[in-house]
Parts: structure tokens; sequence; C-alpha cells
């Protein structure tokens, strides 16, 4: 991680680009003993969405809060969790060349456009 660089400087391309590396340093990219596969990676982002949702159901405050666990003082907590989301999916889009800032932008401009509460449903 380049420490010299605080986070709140970084694009989502520069992170995206960071993940993957050091996913891909710390060997979840080394397809030696089974392929990797699209869907299953899709599954591990779904499955930090659900220790996110775990955590808010176990936790003392409404939303969570940041704590450490262990010797290791490993971050936890719904803030740690939807870390984790969004490592998962940078790291995701870094494998496979996705340009997620470019697609973020796009996105947001489009749904901008669009009329309150589009389509009738609840959030």
């Amino acid at each position: 991680m380049d420490e010299s660089k605080d986070i709140n400087d970084k694009s989502l391309s520069c992170l995206v680009v960071e993940c993957y590396g050091i996913a891909k340093d710390h060997g979840w990219w080394d397809d030696s003993s089974a392929p990797i596969n699209f869907p299953e990676k899709l599954a591990l982002i779904h499955s930090e969405v659900s220790e996110a949702l775990e955590e808010y159901r176990n936790a003392k405050h409404p939303i969570g809060e940041l704590y450490f666990s262990g010797d290791d003082k490993k971050p936890e907590g719904v803030p740690a969790e939807l870390a984790d989301v969004l490592i998962r999916i940078f790291d995701l889009c870094g494998h496979y060349g996705i340009d997620l800032e470019d697609a973020v932008d796009k996105k947001m401009r489009y749904n901008n456009t669009r009329p309150f509460r589009h389509g009738g449903k609840r959030a």
C-alpha cells in the first residue's frame, strides 16, 4: 500500500489497481488448483454483504462501529465488512480490466436523470 498517499486522495481507479495487486500478491488469483470463475467471485462479494448484515444484527448500536478484535487487531463491524465488499469489487474489476471509475460516473449521471422513485418501488 502506498503510505505516502492518503486513502482520501485516491481515485477509484487507483483503489482498483491497488486492491487487485494486493490480492494477486497474496495468491488469491492463483488458479493452479482450480479455475477461478466470475460467479464465484460475485458470490464472495455477496458473502461480505451478508457478513455486514450479521454484524448489524449483532451490534449494540444501530449501524455498528468499527472495532478491533484478537491479537492482530483485525478491524470488525459493519464498516469493516462494507470495506470488504468494496475491496472485493475493486479486486474483481482489476482482474477483469473493468473501468469502475468510468462506470460509476456514467451510472450516476444516468441515475440523476431518472424521475423521483422511478418504477414506484419502495427503497
